[in-house]
Protein backbone atom coordinates (compact mmCIF):
# COMPACT_ATOMS: atom_id res chain seq x y z
CA UNK A 1 0.00 0.00 0.00
CA UNK A 2 1.34 3.36 -1.17
CA UNK A 3 1.89 6.17 1.88
CA UNK A 4 0.88 9.30 1.02
CA UNK A 5 2.52 12.26 2.02
CA UNK A 6 1.23 16.02 2.35
CA UNK A 7 2.43 18.75 0.34
CA UNK A 8 2.88 22.47 1.42
CA UNK A 9 4.46 24.00 -1.30
CA UNK A 10 3.15 24.77 -5.40
CA UNK A 11 3.97 21.05 -7.09
CA UNK A 12 6.48 21.53 -10.41
CA UNK A 13 3.95 22.08 -13.38
CA UNK A 14 6.91 21.32 -15.48
CA UNK A 15 7.69 18.29 -13.74
CA UNK A 16 4.72 16.87 -13.95
CA UNK A 17 3.74 17.73 -17.06
CA UNK A 18 7.05 15.12 -18.08
CA UNK A 19 5.60 12.80 -16.05
CA UNK A 20 2.09 12.76 -17.88
CA UNK A 21 3.66 12.81 -21.35
CA UNK A 22 5.50 9.99 -19.86
CA UNK A 23 3.00 7.81 -18.68
CA UNK A 24 0.67 8.24 -21.52
CA UNK A 25 3.07 7.03 -23.52
CA UNK A 26 3.43 3.53 -21.21
CA UNK A 27 -0.34 3.37 -20.64
CA UNK A 28 -1.99 3.20 -24.08
CA UNK A 29 -1.29 0.08 -24.21
CA UNK A 30 -4.31 0.21 -22.08
CA UNK A 31 -7.03 0.98 -24.71
CA UNK A 32 -6.54 -1.52 -26.66
CA UNK A 33 -8.43 -4.27 -25.42
CA UNK A 34 -11.63 -2.00 -26.63
CA UNK A 35 -11.56 -2.74 -30.35
CA UNK A 36 -14.45 0.12 -30.96
CA UNK A 37 -13.92 3.97 -32.04
CA UNK A 38 -16.56 6.43 -30.14
CA UNK A 39 -16.82 9.45 -31.34
CA UNK A 40 -15.39 12.84 -29.75
CA UNK A 41 -16.43 15.82 -28.88
CA UNK A 42 -15.54 19.14 -28.16
CA UNK A 43 -15.03 18.47 -24.89
CA UNK A 44 -12.62 15.29 -25.08
CA UNK A 45 -9.42 14.88 -27.02
CA UNK A 46 -9.55 13.27 -30.47
CA UNK A 47 -8.94 9.44 -30.42
CA UNK A 48 -7.96 6.64 -32.84
CA UNK A 49 -9.87 3.84 -30.82
CA UNK A 50 -9.98 2.57 -27.69
CA UNK A 51 -12.63 3.73 -24.42
CA UNK A 52 -14.12 7.36 -24.53
CA UNK A 53 -11.12 9.82 -23.20
CA UNK A 54 -12.34 12.58 -20.82
CA UNK A 55 -9.16 15.15 -19.63
CA UNK A 56 -10.05 17.06 -16.32
CA UNK A 57 -7.60 19.32 -15.38
CA UNK A 58 -7.49 21.28 -11.42
CA UNK A 59 -5.51 23.91 -11.20
CA UNK A 60 -4.87 25.55 -7.88
CA UNK A 61 -5.30 29.62 -8.55
CA UNK A 62 -7.19 30.84 -11.15
CA UNK A 63 -7.82 34.54 -11.29
CA UNK A 64 -11.42 35.09 -10.31
CA UNK A 65 -10.68 38.73 -10.16
CA UNK A 66 -7.86 41.52 -9.30
CA UNK A 67 -7.93 40.53 -5.77
CA UNK A 68 -8.46 36.73 -5.39
CA UNK A 69 -7.60 33.46 -7.40
CA UNK A 70 -9.42 30.15 -6.41
CA UNK A 71 -9.04 26.89 -7.57
CA UNK A 72 -11.13 25.31 -11.10
CA UNK A 73 -11.74 22.29 -13.25
CA UNK A 74 -10.75 22.81 -16.54
CA UNK A 75 -11.83 19.97 -19.67
CA UNK A 76 -8.74 19.54 -21.61
CA UNK A 77 -10.49 19.32 -25.60
CA UNK A 78 -8.67 19.92 -29.08
CA UNK A 79 -8.31 23.01 -28.73
CA UNK A 80 -6.60 23.46 -25.08
CA UNK A 81 -8.44 23.79 -21.95
CA UNK A 82 -12.07 23.73 -21.96
CA UNK A 83 -14.91 25.42 -19.25
CA UNK A 84 -15.85 22.24 -17.32
CA UNK A 85 -19.57 23.38 -16.78
CA UNK A 86 -21.45 21.05 -19.09
CA UNK A 87 -19.45 17.98 -19.36
CA UNK A 88 -21.00 15.33 -22.01
CA UNK A 89 -20.13 11.74 -21.45
CA UNK A 90 -21.99 8.95 -23.48
CA UNK A 91 -24.30 6.33 -21.36
CA UNK A 92 -23.52 2.48 -21.24
CA UNK A 93 -19.67 3.06 -23.05
CA UNK A 94 -16.35 2.45 -21.15
CA UNK A 95 -14.96 5.92 -20.33
CA UNK A 96 -11.51 7.20 -19.12
CA UNK A 97 -11.41 9.85 -17.10
CA UNK A 98 -8.10 11.24 -16.36
CA UNK A 99 -7.36 13.84 -13.53
CA UNK A 100 -4.58 15.89 -13.52
CA UNK A 101 -4.05 18.37 -10.40
CA UNK A 102 -1.79 21.32 -9.80
CA UNK A 103 -2.55 21.74 -6.31
CA UNK A 104 -1.35 20.65 -2.80
CA UNK A 105 -3.14 19.08 -0.17
CA UNK A 106 -6.11 20.94 1.92
CA UNK A 107 -6.11 20.50 5.52
CA UNK A 108 -9.23 18.95 7.52
CA UNK A 109 -9.87 16.89 4.32
CA UNK A 110 -11.56 13.50 5.86
CA UNK A 111 -10.28 9.93 5.18
CA UNK A 112 -14.55 9.64 4.21
CA UNK A 113 -13.86 11.77 1.37
CA UNK A 114 -10.62 10.14 0.34
CA UNK A 115 -12.88 6.75 -0.30
CA UNK A 116 -13.36 5.48 -4.09
CA UNK A 117 -17.03 5.09 -5.36
CA UNK A 118 -18.86 4.66 -8.76
CA UNK A 119 -16.04 3.65 -11.15
CA UNK A 120 -15.00 0.41 -12.12
CA UNK A 121 -14.25 -1.93 -9.44
CA UNK A 122 -14.24 0.59 -6.88
CA UNK A 123 -10.95 1.86 -7.93
CA UNK A 124 -8.75 5.19 -8.91
CA UNK A 125 -4.92 4.51 -10.68
CA UNK A 126 -2.69 6.96 -8.71
CA UNK A 127 0.25 8.46 -10.59
CA UNK A 128 3.03 10.02 -8.17
CA UNK A 129 3.67 13.35 -8.60
CA UNK A 130 6.79 15.05 -7.43
CA UNK A 131 7.52 12.11 -5.18
CA UNK A 132 8.09 10.25 -8.43
CA UNK A 133 10.65 12.59 -9.58
CA UNK A 134 14.18 13.34 -9.54
CA UNK A 135 16.15 11.14 -7.03
CA UNK A 136 13.39 9.91 -4.97
CA UNK A 137 13.02 6.74 -6.43
CA UNK A 138 11.27 5.44 -3.13
CA UNK A 139 7.55 6.09 -4.46
CA UNK A 140 6.23 3.77 -7.50
CA UNK A 141 5.42 5.66 -10.54
CA UNK A 142 1.19 4.35 -9.58
CA UNK A 143 -0.67 1.95 -8.38
CA UNK A 144 -4.73 1.37 -7.45
CA UNK A 145 -6.15 2.72 -4.66
CA UNK A 146 -9.75 1.90 -2.95
CA UNK A 147 -9.28 5.32 -0.89
CA UNK A 148 -6.89 7.74 -0.16
CA UNK A 149 -5.64 9.52 3.06
CA UNK A 150 -8.13 12.78 3.77
CA UNK A 151 -4.49 14.24 4.15
CA UNK A 152 -3.30 13.82 1.00
CA UNK A 153 -6.76 15.02 -0.75
CA UNK A 154 -7.03 18.87 -2.80
CA UNK A 155 -10.41 18.16 -3.98
CA UNK A 156 -12.26 15.63 -5.29
CA UNK A 157 -14.68 14.96 -8.30
CA UNK A 158 -18.38 13.73 -7.32
CA UNK A 159 -21.24 12.91 -8.88
CA UNK A 160 -23.72 12.13 -5.94
CA UNK A 161 -26.30 11.19 -7.88
CA UNK A 162 -24.71 8.60 -9.66
CA UNK A 163 -22.86 7.12 -6.58
CA UNK A 164 -19.67 8.38 -8.34
CA UNK A 165 -17.03 10.16 -5.56
CA UNK A 166 -13.39 10.33 -7.02
CA UNK A 167 -10.64 11.69 -4.42
CA UNK A 168 -8.42 14.65 -5.99
CA UNK A 169 -4.37 14.26 -4.89
CA UNK A 170 -2.97 16.83 -4.45
CA UNK A 171 -0.07 16.90 -7.22
CA UNK A 172 -1.21 13.77 -8.73
CA UNK A 173 -2.68 12.51 -11.70
CA UNK A 174 -5.19 9.72 -11.54
CA UNK A 175 -7.15 7.49 -14.12
CA UNK A 176 -10.54 5.71 -13.28
CA UNK A 177 -12.80 3.96 -15.79
CA UNK A 178 -16.36 4.94 -15.48
CA UNK A 179 -19.61 3.00 -17.36
CA UNK A 180 -22.69 4.91 -17.20
CA UNK A 181 -25.95 3.21 -16.84
CA UNK A 182 -28.50 5.68 -17.28
CA UNK A 183 -28.97 9.07 -19.26
CA UNK A 184 -29.92 12.53 -17.86
CA UNK A 185 -28.32 16.03 -16.21
CA UNK A 186 -26.50 15.27 -13.20
CA UNK A 187 -24.38 17.86 -11.38
CA UNK A 188 -20.50 17.36 -10.59
CA UNK A 189 -19.08 19.26 -7.40
CA UNK A 190 -16.11 19.41 -5.19
CA UNK A 191 -16.93 18.30 -1.57
CA UNK A 192 -13.59 18.92 -0.20
CA UNK A 193 -13.34 21.79 1.03
CA UNK A 194 -15.58 23.63 -1.84
CA UNK A 195 -18.47 21.62 -1.01
CA UNK A 196 -20.71 22.29 1.90
CA UNK A 197 -18.14 21.91 4.92
CA UNK A 198 -16.83 25.32 6.60
CA UNK A 199 -15.72 26.52 3.98
CA UNK A 200 -18.93 25.97 1.66
CA UNK A 201 -18.55 27.38 -2.11
CA UNK A 202 -17.80 31.14 -2.29
CA UNK A 203 -17.13 33.34 -4.66
CA UNK A 204 -15.48 31.92 -8.07
CA UNK A 205 -16.56 28.25 -6.56
CA UNK A 206 -20.23 28.87 -7.02
CA UNK A 207 -20.22 29.27 -10.69
CA UNK A 208 -20.65 26.37 -12.95
CA UNK A 209 -17.23 25.58 -14.41
CA UNK A 210 -15.19 26.52 -11.21
CA UNK A 211 -15.51 23.79 -9.05
CA UNK A 212 -19.03 22.61 -9.72
CA UNK A 213 -21.18 22.14 -12.71
CA UNK A 214 -22.95 19.73 -14.82
CA UNK A 215 -22.89 15.84 -16.24
CA UNK A 216 -25.06 15.40 -19.30
CA UNK A 217 -25.08 11.37 -20.02
CA UNK A 218 -26.71 10.98 -23.68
Amino acid sequence: MRVFASRTSLVSLKGLEVFVIIFGALMGVTALYVGVNYPSSNAVAQQQSGPYRLTLMEIMDTAWNSSTAQPQFFMIGTSGLQPSGNIQLPVRTLIQLTIISYDTATADSSDAEGKVTGTIDNTVYVINGTAAMGTDVSQRWGQNETSVPGATLAHTFTIEQLGINIPVVGGDAEIVYLYLNQTGTFPWICLTPCGFGHLGMMGAMSMLGWMEGQITVY
